[in-house]
């Protein structure tokens, strides 16, 4: 049912409970959504709030960080020098560690130990931390590397992956070789194990390796097979589970959908699926790493690790544009998102035009671990919509964490640097709306509305209903769109703080709340493009008789980077919804005839 006819029969069955109260002066033909706090409990992972290296930590509260990337195939531990592959000539240089702080520059480990302080400094519980698996990685040798130079020449150290030998907290810098085990007990030896506060938490089985002949041609030209993937991860992962038995594992890596197809096309993928019945390598990957588990007795794969770049054109027919005097571009980001989880949507991209078989994505990936490989997590250890720069981004991202939180990923982290501002604002309004460390709830609850031009996140902490975050994306490119919002819920609220992010700034306002809220519901209208959150309390004077104690206070008016929030934000519409008997009619009927988006 459209929207006008569901605000019009809303209105129809207030009027039949109470005749003489009047339901609507403004706004009219809202949309409307039902919140149901005591249903559809879903935990979120709070490292899907995550950033890479490189990140400005002073912009964002971030809950993991990776330290990740082309550069990180080909790093040596020892000495820190990297080579940037065919992203700069090959050259190999001391880039991973130029700016880091001075005590790690000049230490082994240095890149890695240097991630870990910045995630301590930014309050981060969770690192990873990318290893070596390609076979070699820089020497000492400076410059760019030609054609000549090989592996294996002087430009490169081969990788082994145990010592036979006393590991050495004083790596031989000399030998030529470096150790995978010496790295994780050197590591270990500096932060702790996983289960300690500093120590890294999770370990990643190097970097895309299905372009690795491209990427870092003089390390790996070959195309590399799937079998060979399998038994270097399987190798690569034992020794990690040797070293720390808690720390967690993330592999393949892959850099986009033909990876996930058939590893770029590898030599043996068709004989393999053949052979195996699998319908995409994810299939041949996750089975590989279960077998690897029955014969080794240890779990070696803990999170399928895949990166995702959306190949969505805009209007313009460019992939992921900055036209933001485009409406048709605006709205190719903002549906994009789309391709992770929606069944009635084709992005138009290369993708679609060769079938896009995989897509949705994150239901296919579901499909593969149940049936491949139970029990393992998903991660997004690089992701990029586009838009940083622009309140669209902002919009999209902020889609996207609520995607993950319904489909249960466990990790993620965003890979965009310059002009983000947008993205990571998106991402404060669910770490740090009011500036002091308040985020979204790490209990997603039931959540139905009108498809319309918005979506609905909401959730609670652990199971206590007193506090509901409700988190609403609005992708009207030029309108403000009015939403009537219910709660239901026999729990009686009574008020709600209201942020938004919106316009020209990536600062989230805080903008006028509902200081009244009557038989749970309220209007409000949402900015146009825009991010809003609802912090709804419960009744102080219901709260002992309900039994039902929730955090007190409202936040202070700041942002995420120590500025007064501004309330200054456009008009707004808060009309509580009245009705003589219970708001239980009004959330029956709309529920009724809510369209269910997911």
């Amino acid at each position: 049912m459209k929207i006008r006819g569901i605000a019009a029969v809303c209105a129809a069955a207030l009027i039949c409970v109470s005749m003489n109260t009047v339901i609507f002066a403004e706004p009219q033909n809202a949309t409307a959504a039902v919140v149901t706090p005591s249903e559809g409990h879903k935990p979120i992972s709070p490292y899907i709030y995550g950033v890479n290296s490189g990140v400005n930590l002073r912009g964002v509260a971030a809950k993991s960080f990776r330290l990740g990337g082309n550069r990180l195939t080909a790093y040596n531990w020892e000495n820190n020098m990297s080579n940037a592959g065919s992203d700069w000539y090959n050259s190999s240089d001391l880039y991973l560690v130029q700016n880091a702080e001075e005590q790690f520059k000049n230490v082994p480990g240095g890149a890695a130990l240097n991630a870990v302080y910045e995630a301590g400094q930014g309050n981060i519980p969770y690192t990873l931390i990318t290893l070596q698996m390609a076979g070699y990685v820089s020497s000492d040798k400076n410059g760019s590397a030609g054609e000549e130079d090989t592996a294996p020449s002087e430009y490169w150290n081969k990788v082994v992956n145990r010592k036979d030998g006393e590991l050495s907290l004083e790596p031989d810098k000399e030998d030529g070789v470096v150790y995978m085990d010496e790295y994780l007990n050197y590591l270990i030896s500096k932060l702790g194990k996983s289960d300690s506060e500093t120590g890294i938490k999770a370990y990643a089985l190097d970097n895309e390796p299905s372009l690795w002949r491209y990427t870092h041609s003089l390390v790996h030209g070959e195309a590399l097979t799937c079998e060979e993937l399998i038994q270097k991860s399987v190798d690569l992962a034992s020794v990690v589970k040797e070293a720390d038995s808690g720390a967690e594992v993330f592999g393949p890596s892959l850099f986009g959908y033909s990876a996930f197809d058939s590893l770029a096309g590898a030599p043996d993928w068709q004989q393999l699926k053949k052979d195996n019945g699998y319908r995409w390598f994810i299939d041949c990957y996750l089975d590989g790493m279960r077998k690897a588990e029955e014969e080794n007795g240890t779990r070696l794969l803990d999170v399928l690790d895949i990166h995702f770049y959306t190949e969505a054109k805009g209007a313009c027919g460019e992939r992921s544009c900055r036209h933001y005097d485009n409406d048709g571009c605006i709205k190719a980001r903002l549906d994009s998102v789309r391709s992770l989880y929606d069944v009635d949507y084709r992005e138009d991209s290369w993708i679609t035009d060769t079938g896009a078989e995989f897509f949705p994505l994150l239901p296919n990936l579901e499909q593969s671990i149940d049936k491949y490989y139970p029990g393992t997590k998903i991660a997004f250890t690089e992701y990029d919509f586009g838009g940083g720069d622009h309140i669209s981004g902002a919009v999209a991202e902020a889609d996207m964490l609520g995607i993950f939180a319904e489909h249960g990923v466990y990790f993620a982290s965003i890979w965009s640097f310059d002009k983000n501002m947008y993205r990571l604002g998106a991402i404060n309004m669910f770490t740090n709306y009011d500036g002091v460390g308040s985020g979204f709830g790490d209990t997603l609850v039931k959540s139905e509305y009108d498809s319309g031009d918005i979506s609905v996140y909401s959730s609670i902490d652990g199971e206590d209903e007193g506090k509901v975050k409700i988190i609403i994306t609005n992708r009207s490119i030029h309108d403000e769109t009015p939403v009537e919002i219910v709660l239901s819920s026999d729990k009686k609220y009574s008020d709600a703080e209201v942020y938004s992010l919106y316009g020209d700034s990536p600062v989230i306002r805080r903008l006028d709340g509902v200081e009244d809220i009557s038989d749970n519901g309220f209007s409000y209208t949402l900015p146009a493009l825009s991010v809003t959150e609802f912090v709804v309390n419960i009744n102080e004077d219901l709260r002992e008789t309900e039994g039902n104690p929730a955090e007190t206070g409202n936040a202070p008016e700041q942002t995420q980077d120590g500025q007064n929030t501004s309330k200054d934000g456009p008009a707004r519409y808060i009309v509580p919804i009245a009705a003589a008997g219970s708001a239980l009619i009004l959330t029956a009927v709309l529920i009724v005839l809510i369209r269910r988006r997911r």
